[in-house]
């Protein structure tokens, strides 16, 4: 699995790239990894960001129980992903977390919402 990750240090913000296709058998070791960044990292505040061919119903899958995870931790988090389909897929299971097209937008909301 091709994740890529960076960690803005003046707002603490964890940015995690998923670069490649996420299959059902996948979800469990992404997930895992995620977890792991987010606790080694301890961010203020989070983005995932989906390639265009990474947005599979498993990479969703992912996204929502990552927002889970966040929500318990009382992390912001942002979701990025280009294809349209997979921005309403993640909307309809969970209209709390954002989506949005753009990176720059996402870590805008992830800004705004440390502030509250």
């Amino acid at each position: 699995m091709d994740l890529h990750n960076r960690l803005l240090l003046d707002d603490n913000i964890l940015i995690i790239t998923v670069h490649e296709p996420v299959a059902t058998e996948d979800r469990a070791a992404l997930a895992q990894a995620i977890d792991l960044l987010i606790d080694e990292h301890h961010p203020a505040a989070l983005v995932i960001t989906l390639d265009p061919d990474a947005g599979t119903p498993a990479a969703v899958s992912v996204i929502l129980r990552t927002h889970r995870y966040c929500a318990e931790h009382s992390i912001p988090m942002a979701a990025v992903t280009s294809h349209p389909a997979t921005r309403c897929l993640i909307r309809s299971n969970e209209p709390a977390l954002p989506v949005h097209l753009h990176t720059d937008h996402a870590l805008l909301t992830a800004r705004t919402l440390l502030r509250r």
